[in-house]
């Protein structure tokens, strides 16, 4: 399976962000703590040179030590990274005195862009930092529509859509922006995918594994997923769609604990 996901709308929406950085002053890139490297559009690298906070997004549902690694990865290659926890409202406080400190001089509030791949907490920070619902949220990629500048605490932010770069040259990062949501549903192969997280997890979160589904069948671990939870067909067959949904939703609800993709940041060059 081949996972590519560039609808149309995305081009124009690169242009609405070329356009809006324009009139900013800097940017928030939000990424999501899971995937902190897969997450990351490389397109948006170039785009600007304006001062730029990176904001790692859902550590509540990621592996804190290796959160830990990577912003202090970030960090070394001069990003401003801070971890957020938006639903415990963790971090508001450090993009606040983070931009305080960008924009010493400025004689108004600073105008900032919030950019980023769909679904990584983009709408979410803003309604965060305005203290109401100013921004709509959903848990479908791309639905964030229109422009509207929103005032937050000492600044002012300006949402922007959530866009993906053309082609995956690497599929294993499109299996993992698949799995948080970031590519639609629709797009990919649900119990390919599930496999291969069931898979990774085996080599890295065997805990959490067990802890959730108890000990599975190494060879046909999503089959006695579908089994324990009821996803069969008649005559008592397993549904895979099923199954691969439950598994789906349950690393996206952090029920499967707290995970990273990624793994460990590459080493520094000696």
């Amino acid at each position: 399976m081949t996972i590519q996901w560039y609808p149309g709308h995305m081009t124009r929406a690169k242009r609405i962000i070329r356009e809006d950085l324009k009139i900013v002053d800097g940017v928030i890139e939000v990424i999501d703590a899971r995937v902190p490297l897969s997450s990351r559009n490389p397109n948006f690298r170039d785009l600007t040179s304006k001062p730029r906070i990176l904001a790692l997004a859902k550590i509540d549902l990621a592996d804190a030590g290796l959160t830990a690694e990577w912003l202090n990865y970030w960090r070394d290659r001069g990003e401003r990274a801070l971890g957020l926890d938006l639903l415990a409202d963790r971090g508001l406080r450090d993009i606040v005195s983070t931009v305080q400190e960008l924009f010493p001089t400025l004689n108004r509030n600073p105008r900032l862009l919030v950019m980023g791949i769909p679904n990584v907490g983009k709408s979410t920070l803003i309604n965060r930092l305005t203290k109401r619902r100013g921004a709509r949220v959903g848990a479908r990629p791309g639905v964030t529509r229109g422009k509207q500048w929103l005032a937050a605490s000492g600044m002012q932010l300006l949402d922007s859509p959530g866009i993906l770069w053309p082609k995956f040259e690497d599929q294993e990062v499109a299996r993992k922006l698949a799995l948080v949501a970031s590519i639609r549903d629709e797009v990919f192969d649900q119990v390919e995918i599930a496999w291969w997280l069931l898979n990774y997890l085996a080599e890295n979160y065997l805990g959490n594994l067990k802890e959730r589904y108890g000990k599975l069948d190494k060879a046909y671990p999503l089959e006695d997923i579908g089994q324990k939870r009821g996803c069969l067909l008649p005559g008592g067959v397993v549904d895979l769609n099923q199954a691969a949904a439950v598994v789906l939703k349950d690393f996206r609800t952090g029920k499967l604990g707290p995970i990273t993709l990624d793994g460990k940041p590459p080493k520094a060059e000696v």
